[in-house]
């Protein structure tokens, strides 16, 4: 998985046409000036165009919500103020959510269920009747009075089978029908069915209005949903009904609840359409305008914080403004996006003369500007979420995040000068507001020193405290000028302190993008590089040996020399550790591995022996994109032989009887040192091999061959495409001879300890 990341990652940047910073050489071609110049005008009309959408006709004198009024606003024009369809949807569903629920009341069915109950305590009083009429032509036992009792109810169970027999002997029984009747029939008409029965309140709608309106006929009474009765419900109040009776009228309860839950029947319907076509009527009065603005109104007083309310008032005077202006005029319209336009153009025009005169290899790499922009482009997404879109405080812009990928990428002049030209551009954006420009100023330069010199991860949490402090003074500073009050100061303090915490976090984790995209080298890069167990110098270890410690020395070598003449040591010394990882593969052909044993290039003739020992160039190149080394890395392995001859086959060949054999099969295939570091590991490469064969490495002997082996690269060319001067040769060659002094340095001899006899 990771080597199909590392080939996508090479072919995006061979798309992008990235190289290192060290192959791009200058160039004057007129498409590479297009390229450039497209850039700059394709960046700034995507910003005018597309941050903020909603300002962008907007007039500077129209200050937005929070912000205080220079002088007094006065409407000239009539202004019918239109909801927004927010504003308009909120008020609608309000309204319809006030829309009680409607219930139909049955009244025929009450009427029948009460006259059903009539017939039946009529039937049961007739019962009654008869028995006493039976009983007073003829003398009764008790066992006839309860057989004929028994069979007048199994008479009236056949005509009401729902009631339990029970229920109607004990009726039958007592004798007290006319009182049942009574008690019965004034619960049901007066508590059960004076607002009705439900059949079930789960058909209720799940509506937030509590309220109901019953119909009964022509009239609607209104009830608070808690107060209806469904049919468990209505047995529970029939029964307490019964219950209060009885403390001030003795009766069977039991058998008065059994006759008259009977007869609770539902009669309440939930009509849905009735509730939806008044819903529907409800919102349809909702107007849409929510009010007038006569002219000579004033809209906001002079020194007065704009209100929600004011806003929408301003937006709608200057959307008025602009229709007369456009019946006027096409043109008119177009100023204010032409003006925001032209000053974008600007800031990315001082941008580009700042890195022509005094950056111009950063000016004359289009990846390098496109990384720029693409820099600013993120920022201004972030900036446009969290001050737009979610309308957060000012302090929680990530403007850091934006300083320190360009320090870290470039340097801290270039981050510093960035963050002007950033806080330029938010001041146009966020139509001149002063503390949005200071804010990015501070911030940008506290986070551009912060990280001037990055050699660790771990070295951004310094940048956290340098934030911090700066947040911090900044937020006193601002509002105390505002008198805010210290609740909302201690908020903005938390909003800044978590600000500072997270924006090194995520610049950390943006970084390796950019870094792997535009063939950018950091010194992070660089120093994890460094590191002795990297899996490709543990293997040169390994498999070569001799190799290994040759690149440590000529490591070592460069570094010091990178020094003196103020270049880039780490990049210097990373670049001689890698330089000959391509012996790994033969390293037998080599002589730093041989150990003494027989050379195999004796077998071979001169051109196939140079051949081979050319091929470690191309092998190298091959293995360091294999392990993903960025390409200021692998041009030390292109780089560090030219085009030298390899004399000693040459001179080989000359002495097999060749006559004029071709010097180009016996030259390395460059390209030349195109930097003063990859030169430094040239020269430190050739003396460090030199040194091995000198007999007695004295001091002057030293520094005649480093000399020699200078002059020698300086005369044959090979110095002549990389920028070093004569003053930073000779520095190069003390810092050489100084260094191999150390290695080669005389120990004192210690006279041998005589036996003792």
């Amino acid at each position: 998985m990771n080597r199909i990341l590392i080939r996508l990652k090479r072919l995006i940047k061979r798309f992008l046409k990235v190289k290192a910073a060290t192959r791009q050489a200058p160039t004057t071609r007129a498409r590479s000036k297009v390229y450039k110049h497209l850039m700059l005008i394709l960046a700034a009309c995507l910003i005018a165009f597309m941050y903020p959408a909603e300002d962008l006709m907007r007039p500077l004198d129209f200050p937005r919500k929070g912000e205080f009024a220079r002088k007094n606003i006065i409407a000239d024009l009539e202004l019918r103020i239109i909801k927004s369809d927010d504003e308009l949807r909120d008020e609608r569903e309000a309204a319809a959510d006030a829309v009680p629920t409607i219930i139909d009341y049955d009244t025929e069915l009450v009427d029948s269920t009460l006259e059903k109950f009539d017939r039946f305590m009529d039937k049961a009083d007739a019962a009654v009747q008869f028995i006493h009429g039976v009983a007073e032509i003829s003398e009764d036992t008790s066992g006839q009075r309860e057989q004929l009792i028994d069979s007048l109810v199994e008479s009236i169970s056949l005509k009401f089978p729902a009631i339990p027999p029970q229920a109607v002997n004990a009726l039958i029984a007592s004798g007290s029908v006319n009182h049942a009747q009574s008690v019965i029939r004034s619960i049901l008409k007066d508590e059960i069915y004076f607002s009705g029965v439900l059949p079930d309140r789960s058909f209720l709608p799940d509506v937030k209005n509590e309220s109901t309106v019953i119909r009964i006929g022509k009239r609607e009474a209104f009830m608070v949903r808690d107060k209806l009765l469904d049919l468990p419900r209505a047995y529970v109040s029939f029964l307490a009904s019964l219950n209060n009776r009885f403390l001030i009228d003795s009766f069977n309860v039991d058998a008065y609840y059994e006759i008259g839950r009977h007869f609770i029947i539902p009669n309440l319907a939930v009509n849905i359409g009735e509730i939806e076509s008044r819903r529907e009527y409800a919102m349809s009065e909702v107007p849409e305008i929510s009010e007038v603005v006569s002219i000579g109104d004033v809209v906001v007083r002079a020194n007065s914080k704009v209100t929600a309310r004011q806003e929408k008032i301003l937006e709608e005077m200057y959307r008025q403004r602009e229709a007369l202006t456009e019946q006027g005029s096409w043109f008119q319209p177009l100023v204010p996006v032409l003006a925001r336009l032209v000053l974008i153009l600007a800031s990315f025009l001082v941008l580009y003369i700042y890195l022509y005169h005094f950056r111009n290899e950063i000016y004359r790499s289009n990846p390098k500007l496109l990384a720029l922009f693409f820099i600013y482009g993120l920022e201004l997404l972030f900036i446009f979420f969290i001050g737009v879109k979610w309308s957060l405080s000012l302090y929680l812009y990530p403007i850091a995040i934006f300083s320190i990928l360009i320090t870290v990428l470039f340097d801290a002049e270039v981050g510093t000068f960035n963050s002007f030209i950033l806080a330029l551009l938010l001041g146009i954006l966020h139509r001149f507001n002063f503390p949005i420009a200071l804010v990015t100023i501070l911030v940008g330069v506290a986070a551009s020193f912060s990280a001037q010199r990055v050699r660790h991860r771990s070295e951004f949490f310094k940048a956290i405290l340098y934030l911090l402090v700066t947040y911090t003074f900044l937020i006193l500073l601002l509002e105390s000028f505002k008198l805010s009050p210290s609740e909302k100061m201690l908020n903005l303090l938390g909003f800044g302190w978590v600000n500072a915490a997270l924006s090194p976090l995520l610049a950390m984790g943006i970084l390796p993008v950019f870094e792997s995209l535009f063939g950018f080298t950091t010194d992070i890069t660089l120093l994890e590089l460094s590191d002795l167990n990297n899996p490709l110098l543990k293997r040169l270890s390994i498999e070569a040996p001799g190799t290994y410690h040759h690149s440590l020395l000529v490591g070592n070598l460069s570094e010091a020399a990178a020094k003196t003449i103020d270049a880039n040591p780490l990049l210097t010394r990373v670049g001689a550790y890698y330089h000959d990882i391509g012996k790994i593969e033969i390293p037998e052909y080599f002589v730093e591995n041989q150990l003494g044993i027989k050379s195999k290039h004796d077998s071979l003739t001169p051109t196939m022996s140079s051949i081979i020992l050319a091929s470690h160039l191309k092998k190298g190149r091959a293995l360091g994109e294999e392990a993903d080394l960025p390409d200021e890395v692998l041009n030390f392995i292109e780089e560090h032989h030219g085009t030298m001859t390899m004399s000693y086959f040459l001179n080989k060949a000359k002495e097999m009887g060749i006559e004029n054999p071709p010097i180009e099969e016996f030259q390395y295939p460059g390209p030349k040192p195109q930097t003063r570091e990859t030169a430094i590991a040239m020269l430190a490469d050739s003396v460090e091999a030199a040194s091995r064969t000198l007999d007695d490495p004295k001091p002057a002997r030293i520094r005649n061959l480093v000399q020699n082996i200078i002059n020698d690269r300086f005369q044959s060319g090979e110095l002549e495409e990389c920028p070093l001067t004569l003053k930073d040769l000779a520095q190069i060659r003390e810092s050489f001879v100084q260094i191999l002094i150390g290695v080669f340095h005389h120990r004192i001899e210690y006279p041998e300890k005589e036996e003792e006899k």
